[in-house]
């Protein structure tokens, strides 16, 4: 037997001995006898946040910030603090919300905006090819994570390598491409990484060049892999991914050290 005091701005859960439980909140002294005092914790979230809480009975229900909550234990199994999404300029978030029947509802968000998502809703996630940290020239498939798309103008380096001439000599062509995403929405119905689309349409139009030519003709035509004309394939599948090819630029070359 004693005696319990929960300050203003508190709260308590008290479980008796046969389980039952009962809420307490503050300012308030209470008596115990033959019971359990439990203080809750609380959990804030300021107005970049939100609370993820979810209750005994399995539902989930996110509360914006800035907001205080505590995490009772007679309701609540769980009160986690999240960020909010924080969407830059020239960026897209891209959300979808699930519907009744297991169908769901997808809907693009513009930046600058500070996303919070509902319950229902989850964001989606990207996995593309991404420039290796060693070798900026070398692309990596799925090291480049992100949820937010720029919408921006953006650029690469490629080589393409092991391309053959006709007298059969191997080369690897260095390539830069600008590129920029015009409609997220075919992007997202037709391809899950469209750097991985655009550099195989490059080496096949690379290849494609480099193929009927000798050595010696190919020296003297590299001016024509800076001329967009020379890459059909290339600029066919970036439109049909919801993107366009602004300029290809050729870095050069590297061949045999005898040939160099």
């Amino acid at each position: 037997m004693k005696f319990k005091t929960v300050r203003e701005g508190e709260q308590a859960v008290i479980l008796n001995h046969r389980g039952e439980g009962r809420l307490v909140v503050g300012p308030q002294r209470v008596f115990l006898f033959r019971e359990r005092f439990n203080r809750l914790k609380s959990k804030t979230a300021d107005r970049y946040q939100y609370l993820e809480i979810q209750e005994n009975n399995g539902s989930i229900s996110h509360r914006p910030g800035p907001c205080e909550e505590f995490n009772n234990t007679l309701k609540y199994q769980s009160c986690v603090k999240q960020n909010a999404h924080c969407i830059d300029g020239n960026h897209v978030l891209v959300v979808y919300r699930r519907l009744k029947g297991g169908e769901a509802e997808r809907r693009i968000i513009q930046g600058p905006a500070v996303f919070i998502p509902e319950a229902e809703e989850w964001v989606h996630e990207f996995q593309w090819h991404g420039s290796d940290p060693n070798n900026k020239a070398r692309m990596v498939p799925g090291i480049h994570k992100f949820i937010q798309l720029p919408t921006i103008p953006n650029n690469f380096y490629y080589n393409v390598r092991e391309v053959r001439t006709s007298d059969d000599t191997m080369l690897t062509v260095k390539i830069m491409m600008f590129y920029q995403m015009k409609d997220v929405l075919v992007m997202l119905d037709t391809t899950h990484d469209p750097i991985a689309d655009l550099i195989n349409a490059l080496c096949a139009d690379v290849i494609s060049f480099v193929g009927p030519l000798s050595y010696e003709q190919f020296v003297d035509k590299t001016g024509l892999l800076s001329s967009l004309a020379t890459y059909p394939q290339l600029i066919q599948r970036a439109g049909g991914v919801g993107f366009t090819v602004q300029k290809v630029v050729f870095r050069g070359y590297h061949a045999s050290d005898q040939l160099q």
